[in-house]
């Protein structure tokens, strides 16, 4: 899948380049400079949204084989407290029947070493379903040692950018994650060796 995805990267590139020589051979008028900058812009909008579809088809077999990661670039608390964090260190992680959850917040202390806290548990009662505009939704239970909660992930219908929302039970148990669903083989985050 990583395959695809740098080939399309690549032919995206080169379409690039051979538009913009193509461009640069004569002089042109204000008219025609006007046209190019148009047609230019129809073709980015283009390769962004070809990418962005294939993007999703990667994200949404990743989150139907239940081999993913979701890289949360943003956090969002209970009371809607937003926090930006990094996506290296703050995702939930499924494999087929075993989930991590892992919190990293710089300057903080933490059971896990980073900042925060690493929970594993095991994956149960999952639903899949769709909406009429293409959004995918996963619902699933985590029961771990230290970890008893519902997971709702939805994948927007375009590109692979993803929101989960965390109910644990306990008191102040919910947070919700917003970054980029990828298969676990895409992945750059770092998990914790301190996890419960």
């Amino acid at each position: 899948m990583k395959r695809n995805t740098l080939t399309l990267i690549a032919i995206l590139i080169l379409g690039a380049i051979s538009f913009s020589s193509f461009a640069e051979g004569k002089e042109l008028t204000k008219q025609e400079k006007k046209e190019l900058r148009k047609e230019k812009r129809a073709a980015r909008k283009a390769e962004r949204k070809m990418y962005n579809s294939e993007m999703h088809k990667i994200a949404y077999q990743a989150l139907k084989d239940l081999d993913f990661v979701l890289e949360a670039n943003t956090l969002y608390g209970k009371r809607g407290k937003t926090i930006m964090v990094s996506d290296h260190l703050n995702f939930i992680s499924v494999d087929k029947d075993k989930a991590v959850l892992q919190l990293a917040f710089m300057g903080y202390r933490g059971p896990n070493g980073l900042g925060g806290i690493t929970l594993n548990g095991r994956v149960s009662n999952k639903e899949y379903s769709t909406d009429k505009h293409g959004n995918q939704f996963l619902k699933f239970n985590v029961l771990g040692a230290a970890l008893n909660a519902e997971v709702r992930i939805t994948l927007n219908a375009s590109g692979n950018t993803a929101d989960a929302y965390v109910n644990a039970n306990t008191s102040s148990g919910k947070i919700q994650f917003r970054g980029s669903l990828v298969p676990k083989v895409d992945t750059r985050t770092y998990k914790s060796g301190f996890d419960i």
